[in-house]
């Protein structure tokens, strides 16, 4: 008859070493991947910026256009857009009011150079060397 206490007390130190080699590679694996999900990370903060920065154009493209629909004055028109992309890092919005008397209409656009929330252009210099420009273009009839 064998003795199972002489088994059975050696079957925990092989599970302690089998569990003690995997949590090494597993420490080995985590290293490997940790790269890669900070970049994810910064990538998703990024693009996030991103969006509210054209979304923050998109909104004073149209409260613009209306301005020049609801004053007929086109020179209120940058002071509303500077209101509207204060927020935004960097230098200020730039602004075009073009009013079409033929097509009765009145088109307002946005433009933005993008910076990046590091204040670095290293996500942006990928795309090349001008910088990354957001415009929005909103056109309205005029009444």
């Amino acid at each position: 008859m064998r003795n199972r206490t002489c088994t059975s007390s050696r079957r925990p130190k092989a599970l302690l070493r089998r569990l003690r080699a995997a949590h090494g590679s597993m420490s080995a694996e985590f290293a490997l991947i940790l790269p890669l999900l900070v970049l994810l990370a910064v990538l998703l903060v990024e693009g996030g910026n991103a969006v509210h920065a054209y979304a923050s154009l998109v909104e004073a493209s149209r409260e613009g256009a209306r301005a020049v629909l609801r004053d007929g004055d086109a020179g209120a028109v940058s002071r509303i857009v500077q209101a509207l992309t204060a927020d935004l890092p960097g230098g200020p919005a730039t602004t075009s009011v073009l009013t079409d008397a033929s097509g009765n209409t009145v088109t307002v656009e946005v433009g933005y150079a993008y910076q990046s929330l590091t204040g670095q252009d290293a996500f942006t210099a990928v795309l090349g060397p001008d910088p990354l420009v957001f415009k929005a273009r909103t056109t309205m009839p005029l009444p």
